[in-house]
């Protein structure tokens, strides 16, 4: 998809001041709401979610859309230093860039490549004047035929999501992705305001170093072939979610699968 796509951006977009994280571009200064992509908002509620903002998220990575640009999920207690000194330099945005209400939104962007990829639906209900989206996993969701990574291009790592009990393959990753899967690999990932630990409600209960790693970075969800002089952390990453309540995996001749929960 040519970059143009990404041209949607709403100037009249309001503050959203009931939400507590925007996943948002630095380098084009675009921002979705977990909410406006059918998900809530709390570390581990969309980021545990499939087919909705993560999805979103994943699948604009492995497009010219978003690939390769900066990338982090702010909350409302997000600090300056949360996001390196290299990136404020070069984006104009740091840790609090949550409360940053001239970036645009890709809300719309979000919503049209889940549907066009048939990863789910959405319906609206209409409260106090606030429009709400719910987001509705398709049951078939069809392959895109290229099996892919999440790549960060700074660091030189990936999350395989065959290391988290998931398919490769583009569209599947994304649709399936949720509780422990690559996608809630990739928000704990990118969380800034969560470097260091739980800062509030429903955030990741894990003071691991990775967390919050790669906010700020060039991210990317490339082929398999293009990253494949990257270090793997899928494993670190797995057993790090498993110590914060986060997945559950089985692990039987290197083949990862993931129990849902009852």
């Amino acid at each position: 998809m040519p970059r143009s796509s990404c041209e949607d951006a709403n100037s009249d977009w309001e503050a959203p001041w009931v939400t507590y994280h925007r996943i948002i571009n630095l380098t084009q200064r675009q921002a979705i709401e977990p909410t406006d992509a059918g998900a809530l908002d709390k570390i581990l509620e969309f980021g545990l979610q499939s087919a909705s903002a993560m999805a979103a998220l994943w699948l604009l990575l492995g497009r010219e859309a978003w690939c390769g640009d900066r990338i982090a999920i702010l909350g409302y207690e997000g600090r300056r230093g949360d996001l390196a000194a290299e990136v404020i330099a070069e984006t104009g945005l740091d840790g609090t860039a949550y409360y940053d209400f001239s970036l645009g939104s890709s809300a719309q962007l979000a919503r049209e490549v889940l549907v066009e990829r048939g990863i789910c639906s959405f319906d609206t209900l209409t409260s106090k004047g606030v429009e709400l989206w719910y987001a509705r996993p398709c049951p078939e969701v069809p392959r895109a035929g290229v099996d892919v990574v999440a790549a960060n291009l700074d660091r030189g790592e990936v999350l395989d999501p065959a290391q988290f009990g998931d398919s490769r393959d583009l569209n599947l990753a994304a649709a399936r992705g949720g509780y422990g899967g690559v996608t809630t690999a990739l928000a704990a990932a990118l969380a800034a305001s969560n470097r260091g630990g739980s800062r509030g409600g429903g955030d990741l209960r894990s003071r691991d170093p990775f967390v919050g790693s790669w906010a700020g970075d060039r991210v990317g969800v490339v082929p398999v072939a293009q990253a494949s002089d990257f270090i793997d952390v899928s494993a670190h990453v797995r057993t790090l979610l498993t110590e914060a309540g986060a997945a559950r995996y089985d692990v039987s001749g290197g083949v990862v699968t993931r129990p849902q929960p009852t």
